[in-house]
């Protein structure tokens, strides 16, 4: 199967043909829109940052970095919106012992923007022939089950949400084979513990997202079902979704046009060369609830150096270690609606 690339995506959302010049001149003026609108709406921006505006992608160096215990603290502070524009409050709990949150804001169109890149993110590994099995919670409007199966539909390729039957292993083995489903979407722990129970599934390919993705899980998969194996990588912050990647399977594409990466010393905070591993940190670009500016995510990773053989312009982000999340089945994080 010949796989299609993220750039006539990208392509539309930037209004030209894509290359990295005009995605860097599209970035630049996203960024100071949102640094407009940070500054003017956000408290906690308000606070940080300079006058004026960025002459180039480079200089955003220069302001400071977001981190999540600030987020923690007082959430509220972020919000550039009123809230009668917020369409979805996410309330994700942290570890440790403080039993902090964190309280994520996003507007109707901030949500729309995930669910269109799932759209165009999962034709990277499926098609209008393919039935999807959704193994994320789904429960509420937003959530990222949802968001999937509506980006998958809005492809033509139909979806089944499967996360309620993941305590009855029997039912669920049962729902994949009446439904025809072709590729499973989900944590990578309820996908090997899967494989391994039931290795002549007939899957296609896999998505896997939410967690650490081990080489034994990667393997365990490929060898039960011959399936291939992409990875999302994203967090709940960035708006759920940012990159995903292809069939190279060397790592993640980022959905550019709304999230910028650097990857940055970890101990100095100094923005590292491509090729060199660091801890990834992100801007978004397009967001309006709650944008956040250089948000530091505990992440390592590496841009990998020259073009990727599947033809992108994209840059290509290296797997992600290990998050320091449960390598257990995960529960789904608590969620609060408006």
């Amino acid at each position: 199967m010949s796989r299609p690339t993220l750039d006539n995506w990208l392509s539309q959302k930037i209004g030209k043909p894509f290359t990295r010049r005009a995605l860097e001149e599209y970035q630049l003026a996203r960024l100071n829109e949102t640094i407009a609108l940070a500054r003017e709406h956000s408290k906690y921006y308000a606070q940080r940052l300079p006058s004026g505006s960025l002459r180039s992608i480079r200089e955003l160096e220069k302001l400071p970095f977001t981190r999540p215990e600030e987020l923690y603290a007082e959430p509220y502070a972020f919000l550039c919106v009123s809230p009668r524009e917020v369409e979805r409050i996410t309330t994700v709990a942290t570890s440790g012992s403080s039993g902090t949150s964190k309280r994520l804001f996003f507007t109707a169109d901030d949500i729309e923007l995930c669910a269109d890149f799932f759209h165009h993110g999962m034709k990277l590994l499926v098609d209008e022939t393919d039935r999807v099995g959704i193994l994320f919670p789904a429960n509420a409007p937003g959530s990222v089950g949802e968001l999937l199966a509506r980006g998958l539909q809005r492809g033509g390729t139909d979806a089944v949400q499967l996360f309620p039957l993941i305590g009855d292993a029997p039912a669920l083995i049962e729902t994949i084979r009446r439904e025809n489903i072709t590729s499973l979407a989900g944590f990578p722990s309820i996908l090997q513990a899967l494989a391994e129970s039931c290795p002549d599934l007939p899957i296609r390919s896999v998505l896997l997202s939410a967690d650490y993705v081990s080489p034994d899980c990667r393997a365990t998969i490929k060898n039960a079902w011959g399936a291939e194996v992409f990875e999302h990588y994203g967090m709940t912050e960035m708006g759920l979704g940012c990159a995903v990647s292809c069939e190279q399977q060397r790592g993640y594409h980022i959905r550019e046009a709304d999230i910028l990466i650097e990857i940055i010393d970890p101990e100095s905070g100094r923005v590292l060369p491509e090729g060199e591993p660091g801890e990834v940190v992100f801007t978004t670009l397009t967001r309006r609830a709650m944008p956040l500016i250089r948000y530091r995510t505990g992440d390592m990773s590496r841009f990998i150096p020259g073009p990727c053989p599947c033809g992108t312009a994209l840059l290509t982000l290296a797997h992600v270690g290990d998050r320091g999340l449960r390598k257990n089945i995960p529960l789904p994080k608590k969620e609060v609606e408006m």
